[in-house]
């Protein structure tokens, strides 16, 4: 059952796919909105993307994704044939039963399928409805579709990434998709803010491309002032030693940044005064910066020696800047995520094949406000229930909407996902089976 929450009492239609609107409308859900999902039977992109256990979806595979279950966590599904008159008009008596419809597919989508702004505030005047488009509805662009990763690109972040003296580099694939998505929980809660104080409904055009930008938006200044700034990899523009060294073991790393002459005297120390330390050269912070890749390669030969995390808390004790590079499975063993207790252990009902899975949590604690991810919603699950309760419509009417193929519980398209290697070969490949992590696994598991 889901907990109450500040947005109780409020309900959202949200025709959303990949990631950026769903991982926005998750944070309503978490806080107690209604967020029903409108799905069709054939696009099951969201529900295809896995991870299934050991790399091999079952027979119900819609119902068993590891990502699915956390973008779309706490809302219920409704799987829907929009598309079709008979859907859109089931739509239709929904939104009059509704607080906010949101999408994000292409301009004009919307409009062509009779459930544009105006549509909707035909039914319910006070309606809010929100798009989360690429580019926006206006503009000479408007039209063009678009992933995270390409407009990461053309907001002038894939710019400013890359290697000193290098090409760009795309930053992360998902970054635009998290950016935009809180962007979409901010603006709807300032909507039904107004709502509450006025009564009106309201518009919201969002974009991710304007969000990516804003995320530049020191770039924009001090391109007007005519500064430069060039690409430098994981070093600084003022600061050194700052980089990722390498410490001992396979593929371990460690982060260490310096900014003043204070802290470099403290970093020399710490590492117990080599001779190349001492150098005069290396006494300032405009030498050091300067001579920065003559400095990473010394200090990089005595970080390989070293344990990354052991080194982390030696240098932190001395008040420096350090962090591991932390993986996703020392994430899971780390203290100071359990202490908090950041991590959630989800059990999805509907995919029992699945087991227990740990979860990663929301950045923030509310006092006497639970936050959980409690429901992963097989496909059309909450039909009749939303059709009854929110529709209005009865139980003849809703039998005839499944046999003119209206609503569905299944895909269309039952084909399995390409599967890839077998679970032995992915534990073999990527050391699933580590026992160190797989005890923090257990240990997180049993302390839920």
């Amino acid at each position: 059952m889901a907990p109450q929450g500040v947005l109780n009492g409020v309900r959202v239609l949200s025709l959303e796919q990949v990631h950026v609107l769903p991982w926005g409308t998750a944070f309503l859900a978490d806080f107690g909105a209604q967020v029903i999902r409108v799905e069709s039977a054939d696009h099951m992109n969201d529900r295809r993307s896995g991870p299934f256990p050991e790399r091999d979806p079952g027979d119900e595979w819609w119902n068993e994704g590891g990502t699915f279950a956390y973008w779309a966590r706490n809302k219920e599904s409704l799987c829907i044939q929009v598309a079709e008159p008979m859907g859109k008009a089931v739509f239709l008596k929904l939104v009059a039963n509704i607080d906010i419809v949101t999408d994000n597919f292409r301009p004009g989508t919307m409009r062509r399928y009779g459930l544009d702004h105006d549509s909707l505030a035909a039914v319910k005047p006070d309606i809010i409805s929100l798009s989360c488009t690429a580019y926006g509805h206006t503009g000479p662009w408007h039209a063009y579709g678009a992933r995270a990763r390409t407009v990461d690109a053309a907001c002038g972040l894939s710019s400013l990434t890359g290697y000193e003296g290098g090409e760009s580099i795309r930053a992360s694939s998902n970054y635009m998709d998290h950016t935009g998505g809180l962007n979409v929980a901010y603006a709807l809660l300032l909507a039904l803010y107004r709502r509450r104080r006025t009564g009106q409904g309201m518009r919201i055009d969002l974009s991710m491309y304007e969000t990516g930008v804003s995320c530049i938006a020191p770039a924009i200044l001090e391109a007007q002032r005519g500064v430069s700034r060039p690409r430098l990899g994981t070093t600084h523009l003022r600061k050194a030693p700052h980089n990722v060294y390498p410490c001992a073991g396979e593929d371990r790393w460690i982060t260490i940044s310096v900014g003043t002459d204070e802290e470099w005297q403290r970093l020399c120390k710490a590492i117990g005064k080599p001779d190349w330390s001492a150098d005069t050269r290396f006494a300032t912070i405009l030498g050091r910066w300067k001579l920065r890749h003559e400095l990473d390669e010394q200090l990089a030969q005595w970080t390989a020696t070293q344990d990354d995390q052991k080194l982390t808390h030696q240098l932190q004790s001395q008040g420096l800047v350090a962090g591991s590079v932390m993986t996703a499975k020392d994430l899971v063993a780390n203290e100071h995520l359990r202490e908090r207790n950041y991590f959630e252990i989800f059990t999805n009902e509907n995919a029992p094949r699945v087991g227990p899975r740990i979860y990663a949590g929301r950045p923030f604690r509310c006092s006497n406000m639970p936050v959980s991810l409690h429901l992963s919603s097989a496909l059309g699950q909450h039909n009749v229930q939303i059709l009854r309760e929110v529709a209005g419509l009865r139980d003849p009417e809703i039998q005839q909407l499944a046999d003119a193929g209206i609503i569905h519980a299944r895909p269309r398209s039952a084909a399995k996902p390409v599967s890839g290697a077998t679970g032995s070969q992915v534990r073999e490949r990527e050391g699933l089976a580590d026992a160190n992590y797989q005890e923090a696994v257990r240990r997180l598991v049993e302390s839920q």
